[in-house]
């Protein structure tokens, strides 16, 4: 499945969120997928760009090697704490029936941290990876899109 440009962009909240993810070494990696407003770059940290977008990263956690192999690939699942399962995982579940469904993570305040695709075979494995890995105090939601990704998909429906 080739996602690139197609990404719903993510809210300036949410970026900040993960920058300070990164900051803290809660998150080696934070994607600014090909249409989302890059942050400027947190000192000490390296940046990465590929024809899928840009990439902040910590060169004593994960190298360029290893972001482009798995972003090329489709794979950045692996590196931005979204779980074991890419988009082409879930897309090809889908393709044999599976519904689709979303797995997000929020703040105490609503804010959305991170989203991932799910199928029904795949939710509980994803469901405590989330939970397994979430900021104190945040909650993880089974259900559908976050609202920037449902808002996306009436726009480009069109």
């Amino acid at each position: 499945m080739e996602d690139t440009g197609k990404n719903a962009p993510e809210s300036q909240e949410t970026l900040r969120i993960q920058q300070g993810q990164l900051l803290r070494g809660i998150r080696d990696v934070q994607m600014f997928p090909i249409g989302t407003i890059e942050l400027p770059i947190p000192k000490g940290f390296c940046r990465y760009v590929n024809d899928r977008g840009v990439f902040h990263y910590n060169y004593k956690k994960i190298d360029t090697i290893d972001i482009e192999f798995l972003s090329s690939h489709g794979r950045e699942n692996e590196f931005l704490n979204l779980g074991p399962y890419s988009k082409a995982d879930i897309e090809n579940r889908c393709f044999d029936g599976e519904g689709l469904r979303f797995i997000t993570e929020y703040t105490n305040c609503g804010i959305e941290v991170r989203s991932a695709v799910g199928v029904v075979s795949t939710l509980e494995e994803q469901y405590w990876y989330f939970e397994c890995t979430k900021e104190p105090g945040n909650v993880v939601v089974i259900g559908g899109p976050p609202d920037r990704v449902s808002l996306h998909l009436a726009k480009s429906k069109g």
